[in-house]
């Protein structure tokens, strides 16, 4: 998860091991051979229509809690083997006894839950249907997760995980991202940098991109994490200083040099991990960030985002899951005219996003959705919902960082809101949810909007102490540059901090 990332020896130690010749099962804890015939459940799953669909399948023996698999099938994350994947059917042999079997596809639908027992070799069919709990593509929304990554070829073809998972997690767009740490088996990087047509055939646009990163330690970001998608070729170096191939090369150039070089190529930047790293408030300060990731392999912190919101700037909220398609981190784009990628990236660069790990989040100020600017308001009328399959306690509207109105929601499920409030000022204006469960890969469910802008002629929107801030860090992170970075020559420390200082700048005028 996030930057931290399993060996390979870790990987292949939490791979279960199959009991006996011929075994068509192996339970994810130890349970010794049985000696009977195993019982074979089998099942359709279906849409509320009928089609046949992908989906996430558990099937777990009740009175124990073992779950089971097919032998051979795509799975989860090695460490997370909660569910497998599967394409309008599934079978699994399991030892007789009583057993709960679940259909899982995305947020935007219900779980479906079958429940049966069987006997020693005896087949049982249990078909699932699995029904949607919102319909979001007839308003133009379209799912997306910006940043995934697989590492080690366990125990597949990673061409069969690519063509399933993202179609059966119900994303509308998924991007790879190309990644050099030191000489880490990446396996996504056998792909060409670039739309992937070939795998884009099940409903989903699959788009090879790149994360450019810089660590001063395997636990410190550096200047950052920032992917790269919607380019025509790799940008580099993709990783610098001890994320280099050797681990050997210098701090050198800073991501924001190469952010530079994407927004001449017409590719889209999104900073990683929260905006984790000393160099995300110069490269949003000079206008290289088109989105922020939130959540992406953490668990969703907003701090430092509405700070750099509060300098004026405009950021796109965004997210993704980084380390496999582990969790159901997603952001949603609202799309103009037909949905293509091309329409998608657009929609994500103006803003018009929610993201989530559950809750499905609607919000508008006077009728307009995120990334709108509304001028000249002293009154506004705000409207949000929310609604999960995953428990959470309330709805939260955030206006400048602070909460402004809240609703908490029914049986955790979905809340409405709507308020009526005062504009004494320009900033800006956001909806959220809070609190509740955690998602089954341990993360509290999350929401949150991009924000709409307000502007009021003869007020500031621009916080003076957000600014101050951001270059009273900035002017940190020189000092650890010239300090603790490692460059090639003086001419190379020199530009690097000539880049911190360009941002510096950029804040400064702002003021």
């Amino acid at each position: 998860m996030g930057h931290t990332h399993l060996t390979r020896r870790q990987i292949l130690a939490s791979i279960p091991v199959l009991t006996g010749a011929g075994a068509m099962l192996a339970p994810l804890r130890g349970q010794k051979p049985g000696t009977s015939a195993p019982a074979i459940i089998r099942g359709k799953l279906r849409d509320q229509n009928g089609h046949p669909i992908p989906a996430k399948i558990r099937v777990t023996e009740s009175n124990t809690g073992q779950v089971y698999m097919p032998e051979k099938a795509i799975k989860t994350m090695p460490d997370r083997r909660h569910y497998f994947y599967a394409k309008g059917e599934y079978e699994v042999a399991v030892p007789a006894g009583r057993y709960r079997i679940e259909a899982v596809r995305g947020i935007c639908h219900e779980n479906a839950v079958e429940f049966t027992e069987v006997g020693s070799g005896i087949t049982h069919a249990v078909d699932l249907t699995v029904k949607p709990l919102a319909d979001l593509k007839s308003k133009g929304w379209y799912s997306g997760n910006t940043h995934t990554h697989y590492h080690l070829s366990i125990d597949e073809n990673p061409d069969d995980r690519i063509r399933i998972v993202p179609p059966a997690e119900d994303l509308d767009v998924s991007v790879l991202s190309y990644l050099i740490r030191n000489d880490s088996p990446y396996i996504t990087n056998r792909y060409p940098v670039g739309r992937l047509p070939q795998f884009s055939t099940n409903g989903t646009i699959m788009d090879m991109g790149e994360e450019a990163r810089n660590n001063r330690t395997f636990g410190d970001f550096g200047y950052g994490h920032v992917l790269f998608l919607n380019i025509p070729r790799a940008i580099e170096p993709v990783s610098t200083g001890l994320l280099s191939a050797d681990g050997k090369a210098p701090d050198y150039p800073t991501l924001s040099m190469l952010c530079a070089e994407v927004k001449s190529l017409g590719g889209t930047t999104v900073w990683c991990h929260n905006g984790s790293g000393i160099e995300i408030p110069v490269a949003a300060g000079l206008g290289l960030v088109n989105a922020y990731n939130l959540g992406d392999g953490l668990a969703a912190d907003y701090e430092r985002y509405y700070r750099l919101l509060n300098t004026g700037l405009k950021i796109t909220a965004s997210s993704g899951t980084d380390w496999w398609i582990y969790d159901h981190n997603r952001v949603f784009v609202q799309v103009e005219g037909a949905f293509t990628y091309d329409s998608w990236i657009a929609g994500l660069r103006t803003g018009r996003t929610f993201i989530s790990n559950g809750p499905l989040l609607e919000f508008t100020v006077d009728g307009q959705g995120p990334g709108s600017t509304l001028t000249n308001k002293s009154h506004i009328t705000v409207r949000a919902r929310a609604l999960s399959r995953i428990p959470f306690e309330k709805i939260e509207i955030v206006q400048d960082g602070v909460v402004v109105a809240d609703q908490p929601a029914i049986a955790g499920r979905e809340v409405r809101l709507e308020r009526e409030l005062d504009v004494d000022a320009g900033g800006w204006i956001a909806a959220r949810v809070s609190g509740g469960a955690k998602t089954y890969a341990g993360y509290p469910a999350f929401a949150h909007t991009s924000p709409v802008y307000l502007r009021v002629d003869h007020t500031p929107f621009r916080r003076a102490e957000a600014i101050g801030a951001v270059m009273d860090e900035i002017e940190r992170s020189m000092r650890i540059i010239r300090k603790s970075f490692k460059f090639t020559n003086d001419a190379q420390r020199a530009l690097a901090v000539g880049k911190f200082e360009e941002g510096r700048r950029a804040f400064g005028k702002l003021l």
